[in-house]
């Protein structure tokens, strides 16, 4: 079952497929939040509209995350789910996630828990879909996500 968000990004890749626009440049800016710079390359009024979507849809996956972050039921729940020991509070169990379950986000908020990998891999899925990249201004804003934050390098380097 696909979420709204995926839709947003199937319905975006289409028509920038029709435009002939390339899709990994336009998602790369709407990570950077270089909406000008969009605006340059596409000036049409139902792609705008699609990118404001997936922006707001961001947001939206961000408050519902920080909800969950914030909540020391839900966030024990989540962590049985992944079979780690539940938390006697929130700092612990925050630190937990963070260190032993390497899941995207957007795998978390649709219940794809199997989506459940290593670090190395899940470094390697963000470094070749872009449209997988958690925006950073809305990491930054809600201070819990930055359990989700990990740094981005060149996996073959560290590999050879």
């Amino acid at each position: 079952m696909a979420t709204r968000y995926e839709n947003l990004l199937d319905e975006l890749r289409t028509e920038l497929r029709v435009r002939r626009i390339g899709y990994n440049r336009i998602i790369r800016l709407i990570n950077r939040q270089e909406y000008d710079r969009i605006t340059a390359i596409v000036d049409d009024y139902g792609v705008n509209n699609v990118i404001n979507g997936i922006i707001t849809e961001r947001e939206v996956i961000g408050n519902m995350m920080t909800n969950i972050l914030n909540n020391l039921d839900m966030l024990n729940n989540l962590l049985r789910i992944f079979n780690e020991e539940p938390q006697p509070s929130l700092t612990k169990a925050r630190k937990l996630l963070k260190h032993k379950v390497f899941i995207n986000i957007y795998d978390l908020v649709a219940g794809r828990y199997e989506m459940r990998t290593t670090k190395i891999f899940l470094i390697e899925d963000v470094q070749s879909n872009p449209d997988r990249v958690f925006p950073l201004g809305v990491a930054k804003r809600n201070r819990v996500l930055k359990c989700f934050l990990r740094r981005i390098f060149n996996i073959k380097k560290m590999i050879i």
